[in-house]
């Protein structure tokens, strides 16, 4: 092992910790990995793995923004999402669509990396659905149009690295291994896996028995959804969140988001939690180690806020009812239910025997979302969590709770909210119409 390359790997996310948190909570899910036979990085959702010589040959601010380009490539799920599409193809359009956020958030990436102000704010979907067209519409398939920008800086400082080293990167094992003085990889070359020198992102290993490996894929996604959700949350905590790739993550994941599953995960995670030495945990019995085990679950009280408004249809409140009265039967909580629209129009407590939950839609009057948080505050009442089903339309926020808040809502075009989680249950919506 280049102890060197694997030392700057591990202060590089040291780093992150202080300086990007977001980023830094997911990096840690990675396994290091040195792969002289690839030419710079490449991540598929369990392993980072990494060329040394590369690594070496950059200045540490490029290995910290090598590595939350990787991140983030997971964060959105492109290791998961590819399909059929060209893996070339579907690097470089991950690629236009991650790397505006990771140069707002303050990153330096390495030399070569793709950035494009005409693609700025677009799904890699739909940049890959272009760049693909594009291909197509040039004589023999070559990509590279004037719209095609590569970025790069004169930063030369290379931290450790010497002449010699960067001539090992060029010719060990017959890869390239980029320094900061090379050129860019071939942009014309769809077959590239990593065309913009900040690292590639690779499909999700699939694990044995399971045939078309769509159960690992889909555990995948969700492992990661999940993670992405608390680093977005530890980041909130610490003020250092970017618009952008809150909006990003929003647009990224929204179309494939288990909603049900992370509706009872929530709830799951707001739970009070009672362990027991009567019930060891089984996990580490193997082991000799005996540690408490969980007896049950229980929430000290849900609320629960449904917009009525005008723009809701009735539709989307039974989906919602329907499937939020089956996760709250499994947890033995009183459920304060609030139907609003500018003002509160209802307000009653509910156990678990008076579930399933109805909702239908009253005068459509405009949307606040303010009252039901003022409605607790004036009680006295800090519920174990609250969720807020919406379309997301109204700017009117209160103050952030205590408590944690998930917002439900059908519509994938929202503007995020200043805080909370949000679960798009667009799924649901196509099973109702």
């Amino acid at each position: 092992m280049n102890q060197r390359a694997h030392n700057k790997m591990i202060r590089a996310r040291s780093e992150l910790v202080l300086e990007h948190p977001f980023f830094a909570h997911l990096a840690m899910r990675l396994k290091l990995r040195e792969d002289t036979g690839c030419s710079t990085a490449w991540s598929d959702g369990r392993t980072l793995g990494y060329n040394p010589f590369y690594v070496e040959s950059m200045p540490l601010a490029k290995v910290m923004g090598m590595q939350c380009h990787e991140v983030l490539h997971l964060a959105c799920g492109h290791h998961v999402r590819r399909g059929e599409r060209e893996p070339g193809l579907w690097n470089r359009a991950c690629d236009y669509a991650i790397n505006p956020v990771l140069l707002e958030a303050g990153l330096e990436l390495p030399h070569g990396y793709l950035d494009d102000p005409a693609r700025h704010g677009r799904s890699a979907d739909a940049i890959y659905a272009d760049l693909a067209a594009e291909r197509d519409e040039i004589k023999g398939g070559a990509l590279g149009g004037p719209e095609q920008e590569v970025q790069f800086d004169d930063d030369s400082d290379s931290e450790g690295a010497d002449d010699e080293d960067r001539d090992q990167a060029r010719e060990g094992d017959g890869k390239q291994a980029a320094g900061p003085d090379d050129e860019p990889a071939d942009q014309e070359d769809d077959s590239n896996p990593d065309p913009g020198m900040a690292g590639e992102v690779r499909d999700a290993p699939a694990d044995p028995g399971d045939g078309d490996g769509s159960e690992a894929r889909d555990a995948t996604e969700d492992a990661w959804r999940s993670a992405a959700a608390q680093a977005l949350h530890k980041a909130r905590e610490f003020g250092e969140m970017p618009g952008s790739l809150e909006r990003l993550l929003g647009r990224e994941t929204a179309p494939s988001q288990n909603w049900r599953e992370l509706l009872r995960r929530f709830l799951d995670n707001a739970a009070r939690n009672d362990f027991s030495w009567l019930r060891p945990n089984r996990r580490f019995l193997h082991a000799g180690i005996y540690l408490p085990g969980l007896e049950n679950r229980e929430l000290a009280e849900v609320a629960v806020a449904v917009d009525v408004s005008g723009s809701i249809t009735q539709p989307e409140l039974d989906a919602f009812a329907v499937e939020l009265s089956a996760v709250l039967e499994e947890f033995d909580a009183p459920v304060t239910v609030f139907t609003c629209d500018a003002a509160v129009t209802r307000r009653e407590r509910l156990s678990r025997w008076d579930l399933p939950l109805e909702f239908h839609v009253r005068g459509g009057g405009g949307t606040d979302f303010r009252p039901p948080f003022l409605s607790l505050e004036r009680d006295g009442a800090v519920p174990a969590c609250l969720i807020y089903f919406t379309d997301l339309e109204c700017s009117a926020y209160p103050v952030e709770p205590d408590y944690p808040v998930l917002w439900v809502t059908a519509n994938p075009g929202h503007t995020p909210p200043p805080f909370g989680e949000v679960v798009v249950m667009e799924q649901a919506m196509r099973e109702a119409s």
